[in-house]
């Protein structure tokens, strides 16, 4: 199996970052109005880093703009739980410097769905070269068709009116992963974390129960 500096293969720990990835996978969603110059960057088997926390929801209906990310995760903190007022949106947030897999570009006019897997770090080249079986299909396979299905039912539903609120559009409207320059950042992190940052990234790492060094990039030591 070929390794990426800093993601060395570990093949005594396939049943770890299978176990981080597989239990409790669900869908989350994120609508987006982007640019086909953004959405042009995501290509199926893409591997990416988001320095940034990612808020999504585990609802939506009929999507309200011209992509829809929706992200199968094991990890995405019921952050509602601790902030009622976020309850209306079914806000959930993936950690800063999450690990996400293009699973699938979906485009059907000028509407585009992407599909992201939420993997850990220490399973960037698991997951360049392999996939995990389930029974007759794998994983990847299972989750497009899910995708494709979900897509096509929600069609049929009314737009949530919470996910019409400005403050929810405001949250979920920069590409994930990309920075200014519609450039993916490197999967390493070449910052360290804000001291801002601290309180949260701790916390969702305890709601999720991401507790083990499977998930943890090396980050550079704060400035002094």
């Amino acid at each position: 199996m070929a390794s990426t500096p800093g993601t060395p293969p570990l093949p005594d720990r396939i049943d770890e970052i299978i176990n981080w990835t597989l239990p409790g996978l669900a869908f989350y969603y994120r609508d987006s109005n982007l640019s086909q110059a953004v959405l042009r960057q995501y290509r199926k088997g893409l591997i990416f880093r988001s320095p940034t926390f990612v808020d999504v929801s585990n609802f939506a209906g009929k999507p309200v703009s011209n992509c829809r990310f929706i992200i199968a995760s094991s990890k995405a903190a019921p952050l509602y739980q601790l902030n009622p007022a976020t309850e209306k949106w079914g806000m959930h947030t993936l950690n800063c410097n999450s690990i996400f897999k293009v699973v699938d570009v979906f485009e059907l006019g000028d509407f585009t769905q992407l599909l992201l897997l939420h993997i850990p770090y220490m399973g960037i080249a698991f997951f360049r070269n392999s996939s995990i079986d389930l029974g007759e299909q794998s994983l990847e396979d299972t989750l497009i068709a899910r995708a494709l299905a979900s897509l096509q039912e929600k069609a049929e539903m009314e737009i949530p009116m919470a996910l019409q609120d400005q403050e929810w559009i405001d949250r979920t409207q920069f590409p994930i992963g990309l920075d200014q320059h519609l450039d993916f950042f490197s999967l390493e992190p070449t910052e360290p974390l804000l001291p801002a940052a601290l309180p949260l990234y701790a916390a969702i790492r305890k709601l999720t129960q991401d507790l083990t060094d499977l998930n943890t990039p090396p980050l550079p030591p704060p400035h002094p």
